[in-house]
């Protein structure tokens, strides 16, 4: 009785002293609790708003990329997209900046927000910077990453350029 006692008592010693260990629990800073982008682009937050998907579309030898996003404005107020800019070259905006509250816009090509790199200096399969401004919203500044012109991103194409 007193031996079957003992290994009850140790097994719920046993049992409390690992569940920590299998929970893998790591505090404040664990892996689960971070932002994760099942996807090839960045994501990223300021306040309300949440860019996703974040990308840069670019031809092999091309010196030009169409930026490819969604952005959600998860807030009861309306945002703007004011500006974006890049290290790596000269973004231009286009089309309508605004991001009503509850909603999401889409960027890429054939959409009426775009956002188009030229002077590009990243290749694919290299990063680039980009600088995100709001009307309320703090800036976001997101590394992400320049993707080939192929495949699932073969439809997002730049602009022609305009005749001079």
């Amino acid at each position: 009785m007193q031996r079957t006692r003992r290994i009850r008592v140790f097994t719920a010693a046993l049992t409390v002293a690992a569940v920590p260990a299998l929970a893998a629990c790591g505090g404040f800073n664990a892996v689960t609790t971070r932002p994760y982008a099942p996807a090839d682009g960045a994501l990223a937050n300021s306040g309300d708003i949440r860019v996703q998907n974040i990308l840069v579309v670019a031809a092999e030898g091309s010196t030009t990329g169409v930026v490819s996003t969604a952005i959600a404005n998860r807030g009861n107020r309306s945002e703007r997209l004011l500006g974006m800019t890049s290290p790596q070259g000269t973004v231009n905006l286009t089309g309508n900046g605004a991001l009503p509250a509850n909603s999401s816009v889409s960027l890429g090509s054939g959409t009426d927000l775009s956002a188009t790199v030229t002077g590009l200096t990243a290749t694919p399969g290299r990063t680039v910077r980009l600088v995100l401004t709001f009307a309320h919203a703090q800036p976001l500044t997101i590394d992400t990453l320049v993707v080939q012109q192929s495949g699932y991103y073969a439809s997002i194409t730049a602009p022609a350029p305009s005749p001079s």
